[in-house]
């Protein structure tokens, strides 16, 4: 996602990637904070505006992790996408999503992601997140991803945020005072979602943000979500 070739539009519908992200939120009211970064100014898609970490699944993301726990909280389908927003999320913003655990008997892991789970003594606990929805770049874009978004709470969030090679002001934003700008529509409708979820107060079944003649809000096929997962 760091082509830093201007985006461009298409006549011709690109199939979406599929990728995942995740919205990291913690405290109260006016105090609340999701943890978001801006892309930086010369990347391909979407220069300059804050986003919460993610990013494409990788085959990587597709097989269970030595760290990994509590994966039955997730379907398959949720799973390999939840993996890859854990990822991203280290990847982009240093911050590992875990529970402290023994490191497992064993290799130290075949990937980057594993090793750092197993340096700072943390297990990957998928219960701790819960799916909020998915969205799809519109089809006039040549880069198009087909993005599952979870929710976790700060209370997991272990390591301080940096700036990485594609976001820069990376931290732990207010979101109950004044937001940082800019953000687009999809951020701004994942995140009052996940906030609804998180009081309670939001439709059990997951949205589908997608364009198609302007926006329109569809059901996500992945149908009803334990709201027990977090």
């Amino acid at each position: 996602m760091n082509d830093a070739e201007p985006e461009r539009q298409v006549k011709t519908p690109v199939r979406p990637r599929d990728a995942a992200a995740l919205i990291l939120v913690r405290g109260e009211g006016r105090d609340l904070e999701v943890l978001l970064g801006r892309r930086l100014p010369h990347l391909r898609f979407l220069p300059g505006v804050y986003v919460f970490p993610g990013g494409s699944i990788d085959p990587l993301d597709r097989r269970p992790w030595g760290i990994e726990k509590e994966s039955g909280a997730l379907p398959p389908r949720l799973l390999r996408s939840a993996r890859a927003a854990l990822r991203e999320t280290w990847e982009e913003t240093g911050v590992l999503i875990g529970r402290p655990a023994a490191p497992p008997p064993g290799a130290l892991g075949s990937s980057a992601i594993e090793r750092a789970y197993r340096e700072e003594k943390l297990a990957a606990p998928m219960d701790v997140l819960l799916y909020v929805g998915r969205a799809i770049t519109p089809s006039f874009s040549a880069r198009r991803f087909n993005t599952r978004f979870f929710l976790a709470e700060g209370d997991h969030a272990f390591g301080e945020p940096k700036a990485s090679a594609e976001l820069e002001d990376v931290g732990w934003h207010p979101i109950g005072r004044r937001p940082p700008e800019p953000l687009r529509e999809v951020t701004r409708f994942m995140l009052a979602r996940a906030l609804a979820l998180r009081e309670g107060t939001a439709p059990t079944q997951p949205p589908l943000f997608y364009w198609s003649k302007g926006r329109r809000i569809r059901v996500c096929r992945e149908g009803l979500y334990p709201s027990a997962a977090l």
